[in-house]
């Protein structure tokens, strides 16, 4: 038993050495099942003008909420509209067989349909988009909304949670994704310590 106790004491402290304290906090928000209806929140359009005078659209996907609750507090922040990035079909409730489909629909590189209807992106002049890692990247269904409209000369602002990937990957993929669009350093968002200091250094709360 003290062997076995050892063993993931070390696990940790490496995963914590490797990787750094974001992922530790990843690993323990981990959720096995996917966020209820009720725990949502209601979108916010119309309202774009952020507290640092930008047009500012705060977008994310999130399936056991970890990324929802980053979102929301991200946008008090910062103010401007809201959106929630939803799947036509929804993932199961479950976490393996939501990883299982997330993986082949990144080996397909498929586009899954969105629940619609999308707002209108050329409003803005900085999208925040959250999403959790999901196999080293972005989900697919990130990939199907940043592809819906031309984003050409838009400022784009990743953040992310994660039980151990970093950000970094996903944000490399968002650029091939989107090579018209400015995809600035993301944020692992695991810890939000860091948002403030983020957000002021992209010009979206006041320094």
């Amino acid at each position: 038993m003290k062997r076995i106790a050892l063993i993931i004491v070390l696990v940790i402290l490496a995963v914590v050495a490797y990787k750094g304290p974001d992922s530790l906090i990843g690993l323990a928000k981990m959720t096995r099942t996917a966020s209820p209806e009720t725990d949502r929140i209601e979108n916010v359009l119309g309202q774009a003008r952020g507290v640092t005078g930008k047009k500012v659209l705060v977008a994310y996907f999130s399936w056991g909420g970890n990324t929802r609750n980053v979102a929301k507090l991200i946008h008090e922040k910062t103010g401007g509209d809201l959106f929630e990035i939803k799947k036509e079909t929804p993932y199961p409730k479950d976490y393996k067989p939501t990883v299982d489909i997330g993986k082949q629909e990144k080996e397909q590189d498929a586009r899954p349909k969105l629940a619609g209807p999308l707002p209108d992106l050329k409003q803005y002049d900085v999208i925040l988009l959250g999403y959790p890692i999901w196999w080293y990247i972005e989900p697919m269904p990130v990939k199907t909304f940043v592809e819906a409209q031309d984003l050409s000369g838009k400022i784009i602002l990743p953040f992310a949670t994660s039980g151990g990937s970093d950000i970094a990957a996903s944000v490399e993929d968002l650029r091939k994704t989107l090579p018209g669009a400015q995809v600035k350093t993301g944020l692992l968002a695991n810890m939000t310590g860091r948002i403030d200091d983020w957000l002021k250094e992209n010009g979206l709360l006041p320094r």
